[in-house]
């Protein structure tokens, strides 16, 4: 299934779906379906291109916190999910009455299964593939993990350090 022939399929699956943009290998296809023009095309582009950036972001914990199974950001007027698959980031943005749970299960599964009921072998894990082919980006990133790592056992140390500062002092 084609990125183009993704997003017009995910966005015929609910009627509150305002729009859906599929991040595929660099690619990106987007469908806006918003009768009323609510929202700027303009707008719904800005979120598709800062998407891959933020699952990247939130993947970066998934060591202590366990997989990104997907984002959610709810706005006055909308909510804007952005769900990583295998193979591809779909984002997309519902009316606020939507249940989460229920619209990203719908979208995964469909995703995950475009044939009804069929299961598709090694998509069980929806965990992103890695972007990380590239060697300066991948430098960079473990530079980030030990920085952050550095920085986590600073403020650590810097703790102990002033809570038996402040032990010693009313001591005497």
């Amino acid at each position: 299934m084609n990125v183009a022939h993704s997003s017009a399929e995910i966005i015929s699956l609910e009627p509150k779906i305002k729009f859906v943009g599929v991040f595929e290998d660099g690619n990106i296809e987007s469908n806006l379906n918003d009768p009323g023009q609510t929202i700027d095309n303009n707008i719904a582009k800005l979120s598709f291109i800062q998407t891959p950036h933020i699952v990247q972001i939130g993947e970066r914990f998934s060591k202590e916190l366990g997989k990104l199974e997907y984002i959610v950001v709810e706005y006055e007027k909308l909510k804007l999910f952005d769900l990583p698959t295998k193979e591809k980031i779909i984002t997309f943005a519902t009316t606020k009455d939507i249940d989460n749970e229920v619209i990203v299960k719908t979208i995964s599964n469909h995703v995950l299964n475009p044939e009804k009921d069929k299961k598709v072998p090694g998509d069980k894990n929806m965990s992103l593939k890695s972007n990380y082919s590239n060697p300066w980006k991948t430098y960079m990133l473990d530079y980030i993990e030990s920085m952050k790592e550095f920085a986590l056992n600073s403020i650590r140390f810097n703790e102990k350090t002033i809570k038996s500062f402040w032990k010693n002092i009313y001591r005497d």
